[in-house]
């Protein structure tokens, strides 16, 4: 990449306008560098970084979207929903929005226009990321919960309070959002969001139960006897039944797998039934783990009998 150009583009994060691009190749030149994916055409006049978008990281993306639309709208203009909690980097289900979801700010106090939509943000809600405007970790939160699957919703309000955020700050969003659409299953979102779900697919897992309507289980429960403790990621213990979140990926080599093995062995000779899920399963085939949990259920059952 051109020296000039490369220097453009790292003094705006990587996102630049027609003319400023101009001003250091040529329209063919930049035709080219479009051609070959070394720029991005982002919006009519605004341009990416190919190296930035070229990334699979959510918030460089986010980040990236943010930046371009502050180039061609209202530049008080606030990401929410999606585009915020990538921003965050928080994790959410689904994909980013083509374009960035903006929303307009509101100060304390003003009344409301006709023509702003219906989800303004008052000044505390909104922050700061890399020096964009940003709906605040709350407001996101909410945002999400009101406008996502209630599975979907639970992944990010896990990660927010395992972050630091608080059930007063949500609350207080909550009030302000409680006559606007999906706010009934935002409640129902934050009221069961737990800071103890360590992983993503841990709270997609037993966001899946709840709706299955199966017992709640306890979190991050530690096992032990004399020579081992073993903390496992969800236990109903009137059940004697254990629930894995089984990421695959941390098992990267035999040694790994056959410490799991072992693992495993120990929680079953304690007459824990185990129950194991993935990812695919917690997305498109949650009838599939609900099942094997009910049968554990059953197993155990049986045994104290």
């Amino acid at each position: 990449m051109d020296a000039a150009l490369d220097r453009l583009l790292a003094a705006h994060d990587g996102v630049v306008l027609r003319w400023q691009l101009l001003d250091v190749v040529t329209e063919g030149t930049a035709r080219g560098l479009v051609r070959r994916g070394v720029l991005v055409v982002l919006r009519h006049g605004v341009y990416g970084d190919g190296r930035l978008l070229a990334q699979t990281d959510p918030t460089t993306l986010a980040l990236v979207q943010v930046r371009a639309e502050s180039l061609v709208r209202r530049r008080d203009e606030v990401a929410t929903g999606l585009t915020a909690a990538a921003a965050h980097g928080l994790p959410f289900l689904g994909r980013l929005p083509v374009q960035p979801r903006l929303s307009l700010p509101r100060e304390v106090g003003e009344r409301p226009r006709e023509d702003r939509p219906r989800s303004w943000l008052p000044d505390e809600e909104v922050t700061s990321v890399d020096g964009l405007p940003v709906s605040t970790i709350a407001r996101t939160v909410v945002d999400v919960a009101r406008t996502r699957p209630f599975a979907f919703a639970v992944v990010t309000a896990d990660a927010a309070l395992a972050r630091g955020a608080t059930r007063d700050e949500l609350a207080v969003v909550l009030e302000r959002c409680r006559r606007w659409p999906g706010s009934r299953s935002a409640r129902r979102v934050v009221e069961f969001a737990d800071a103890l779900s360590e992983s993503a697919l841990e709270s997609l897992g037993r966001a899946r139960f709840e709706e299955a309507g199966l017992p709640r289980p306890e979190l991050r429960v530690e096992l032990s006897d004399a020579d081992r403790l073993v903390r496992v990621d969800h236990r109903w213990a009137r059940s004697r039944t254990v629930a894995e979140a089984d990421g695959l990926l941390k098992y990267d080599s035999p040694d790994v797998l056959r410490k799991e093995k072992l693992r495993e062995d120990w929680l079953r000779d304690r007459g824990e039934q185990v129950v194991r899920y993935v990812w695919d399963e917690a997305l498109r085939r949650p009838d599939v783990i609900v099942d094997r949990l009910r049968r554990a259920f059953l197993r155990s059952t049986w045994r104290a009998a």
